[in-house]
């Protein structure tokens, strides 16, 4: 016979055991004081800092974004993945100095880049044209746009 050390460990998949709980109980006290996780490394966040998690069907720390994404991306249906796209540049814009590339030979080496991410143009949703049916200046009429972080300086390209 097994000598209980004040805990039990369930044997069950479909049960939890009391540590687990414990530690569920304390994620989701974090929570209600304005801490969140990001799913993929662990690490804790305030809610506050809206730049230090992207919400991407899951909660992911700028850190983990470049490795998610590309594991991600595939994942998801064409509309979908567009809709991300465009929402994950607009984040890394507004909170990571990302900068919008439009001319493909001016794209800096992914080996220089933190993220570098190909997205469809907000702006003609892709089309590369303007409602009049002129060449959209966003894009330079091709439909899609670079959003570029450098490594060295974790800054955007110029």
């Amino acid at each position: 016979m097994e000598r209980s050390i004040g805990f039990q460990i369930a044997t069950n998949e479909g049960r939890r055991s009391p540590i687990e709980r414990d530690m569920q109980a304390m994620v989701d006290a974090l929570a209600l004081l304005g801490v969140r996780r990001c799913s993929q490394c662990g690490q804790f966040f305030r809610s506050a800092d809206s730049g230090a998690l992207f919400e991407g069907g899951e909660l992911v720390c700028y850190g983990c974004v470049p490795e998610w994404w590309s594991s991600r991306s595939p994942e998801l249906a064409i509309a979908e993945r567009h809709r991300a796209e465009g929402k994950l540049a607009a984040w890394l814009r507004k909170y990571h100095q990302a900068q919008v590339v439009k001319d493909p030979a001016r794209v800096p080496d992914a080996q220089s880049c933190y993220i570098q991410l190909a997205a469809g143009c907000v702006e003609c949703g892709g089309s590369g044209k303007l409602l009049e049916g002129e060449r959209c200046r966003f894009c330079n009429g091709l439909g899609t746009v670079f959003v570029v972080v450098l490594k060295e300086t974790g800054r955007a390209a110029a």
